[in-house]
């Protein structure tokens, strides 16, 4: 007889979550388009009498901050900083980075205090790690460096600049060779560079080395010493590479069951790779009732094996694997976003839709959710694993827990000004709370308002079963109209949509959140191409090519050089401008391709090819094609002609400059 307490409602929900995960894991997972189909005024049903959101305002998300345990207080002379890592330099002390203010500050932990470490204007501070004691390299993005500080006298400065060109997403250290790795967000590169010396603050000392091209955007980066191994994940979707530790050649590419790669660790004595994840259906509608079980969207951890991992492919990777889901119904955990481990095996990671952060063994039932602050996004133990320290990105804050009791003491960075309309609508574009049960958020499909380049299946089409491949939001603002088929008229729009229908959210759907949201997606720059990205800054700047322009034909150093010009004429020459053209190289209107869904719906309007050399590797609606040179050597998508070898060269060398 079993006993009562299994059939708690606690006790059913997380059963049905775990049986929903393990069926998705089996299933071809890819992501969701976040589009509408009606003016934003008038939505308020759904598909098959399904209820989304609201037509009426509320107060829910109006405020800044209202949606976190810990309400902020603005004053008239704050600052607005966005602390993006932790690292603890000693057993006392860490350094936090901030991603707006350029500065660097130093927490110490007895008592709990900040301070400004170190100051440099127009810094954008990410990652960091140690190299040795009073040595740090941490990442800087508008300069696009990787750069060493020092701690000499107290004061830490910065000793040397390593150039990093399409922005350093990760850093890892390989002690033992004395090599510092860094992945490329844009340029698509693994960066390597050899200590030659003990004195890592001397940039001479410091040898570049071959980079390795990954051919997907480079995301976290993990030493595997045991399997001399380097292990690189997709910044938005789901792909990996896998290096060799001593020559920095590319040994595998593959992908994973999931999207939004957050952290990578090396557990069970190197044997197996954990990182927190979502995970996307494209199979699965995007209705409450299968949202509600973690069906469309969930937030999990995996444990694979690096030898699977480095020798299968497909579902034998994750053969003698674990999964675990975050989330469970009534609380999804949206947006995990990092991942600390202490030396006793807990757990903890940060749940930035959610503001909160889950801490627990791997083998516990349930994990802990502790309430901090806005958008979590790094977390670390301190020296005697007695506490927990969590980066607040949103408030600029730190939430110093207690472990024995969970008690949470804030601390902030100074004096937080109000945000402007741009920063709360980039606050709501990763509020997982405005989804049915906190889901979702709409990083969870548009990452970082990128695309993970997978499929979901929602009613912007007014259809279901006709999953569609999920557009980037980066340099669309001018771009109107929205989704596969033009049903949206404008970004109000399409959000409104995404988050009473896609996002079956259960909350009022506030105008004001709408307007807000909007405002940031279209603040949102295209990202450079490739070939840009790989560009020095110092070229860039030589050849007077901006990072991110209004004008796309001028985007690449190369856009006045003959063979961007020949390029360009086979591109009219195809009649390719019929469809994509002007100088967003898209059109308002649908067409006839060639191209059917699974409900014979054959008319589509043609997306942005802005950039296009960072859209991953699926292609066209349905993503059946995997590649720039696929889709016109295999798919000869709406070519007149047969092309020569060349001819495709010239095509995909011109359209990847875009």
């Amino acid at each position: 007889m079993l006993p009562p307490q299994i059939f708690t409602r606690r006790a059913l929900a997380r059963l049905l979550t775990l049986i929903a995960g393990c069926w998705l894991s089996c299933q071809p997972i890819r992501s969701s388009d976040c589009r509408g189909d009606e003016p934003y005024e008038k939505l308020s049903t759904g598909y098959g009498g399904e209820y989304y959101g609201t037509e009426t305002d509320t107060e829910a998300y109006d405020a800044p901050g209202s949606y976190s345990s810990h309400p902020l207080v603005f004053a008239d002379d704050g600052s607005y900083r966005q602390p993006m890592d932790v690292l603890f330099v000693d057993g006392n002390s860490a350094l936090i980075s901030t991603k707006l203010s350029g500065e660097i500050y130093e927490f110490s932990l007895s008592p709990p205090s900040v301070a400004v470490a170190y100051f440099e204007e127009s810094c954008s501070w990410g990652q960091m790690l140690a190299l040795a004691p009073g040595i740090v390299a941490i990442a800087e993005n508008k300069r696009e460096q990787v750069v060493i500080l020092r701690r000499a006298s107290g004061r830490w400065s910065p000793t040397c600049r390593l150039e990093a060109p399409g922005r350093a997403r990760a850093l890892a250290w390989d002690a033992e060779n004395q090599t510092l790795y860094a992945s490329g967000l844009w340029s698509q590169q693994l960066f390597r560079w050899k200590l030659q010396g003990r004195d890592a603050c001397k940039e001479t000392n410091w040898q570049s080395l071959a980079t390795a091209d990954l051919q997907m955007c480079g995301g976290e980066v993990l030493l595997l010493p045991k399997h001399e191994l380097v292990l690189v994940t997709d910044a938005f979707g789901r792909n990996y590479r896998m290096l060799d530790r001593q020559t920095g050649r590319v040994v595998k590419r593959d992908r994973v069951y999931g999207h939004n790669i957050t952290a990578l660790a090396s557990v069970r004595d190197g044997s197996m790779v954990l990182f927190p994840h979502q995970l996307l259906s494209e199979t699965a509608q995007s209705v409450r009732s299968e949202i509600t079980w973690g069906g469309v969207m969930s937030n999990n951890l995996r444990w694979l094996h690096v030898d699977r991992m480095r020798h299968q492919t497909g579902q034998e990777i994750f053969k003698q694997g674990r999964f675990y889901p975050l989330g469970s119904t009534g609380n999804g955990s949206g947006d995990p976003t990092a991942l600390a481990i202490s030396s006793t095996g807990l757990l903890a990671i940060t749940l930035g839709g959610t503001n909160r952060v889950a801490i627990g063994r791997e083998d516990d039932y349930y994990f802990r959710q502790v309430d901090v602050g806005l958008h979590p996004v790094a977390c670390a133990f301190t020296k005697d694993e007695s506490q927990l320290i969590v980066v607040n990105q949103f408030s600029d804050s730190l939430s110093l827990i207690d472990l024995a009791t969970d008690q949470v003491q804030q601390i902030s960075l100074g004096p937080i000004r109000a945000p402007t309309q741009i920063e709360r609508g980039e606050q709501a574009f990763f509020n997982s709370k405005l989804s049915h049960d906190g889901w979702m958020s709409c990083h969870s499909c548009h990452s970082h308002g990128h695309t993970n380049g997978q499929l979901n299946d929602n009613l912007t089409d007014h259809s279901f079963g006709t999953p569609k491949r999920v557009l980037s939001l980066l340099g669309q603002s001018q771009t109107a109209p929205y989704s596969w088929t033009a049903s949206l008229p404008d970004l109000e729009s399409q959000i409104t949509h995404s988050i009473r229908s896609t996002m079956a959210s259960d909350r009022k759907v506030s105008l004001a959140t709408v307007d807000d949201i909007a405002a940031y997606i279209r603040s949102l720059p295209p990202p450079p191409s490739r070939v840009v990205a790989r560009q020095s800054v110092a070229a860039r700047e030589q050849s007077h090519a901006p990072y991110h322009v209004d004008s796309p034909m001028t985007a690449s150093p190369l856009a006045n050089t003959g063979k961007f010009a020949r390029g360009a004429a086979l591109f009219r020459e195809l009649g390719c401008n019929a469809c994509h053209g002007g100088k967003w190289y898209t059109s308002a209107e649908n067409y006839d391709v060639d191209l059917a869904d699974q409900n014979n719906h054959r008319l589509f309007n043609p997306p942005s090819l802005v950039s296009i050399s960072q859209r991953q590797d699926v292609l066209l609606h349905d993503g059946r094609a995997t590649s720039l040179r696929d889709l016109l050597e295999n798919h000869h998508h709406e070519l007149s002609r047969e092309l020569s070898k060349s001819e495709v060269n010239r095509l995909v060398a011109y359209l990847e400059q875009l």
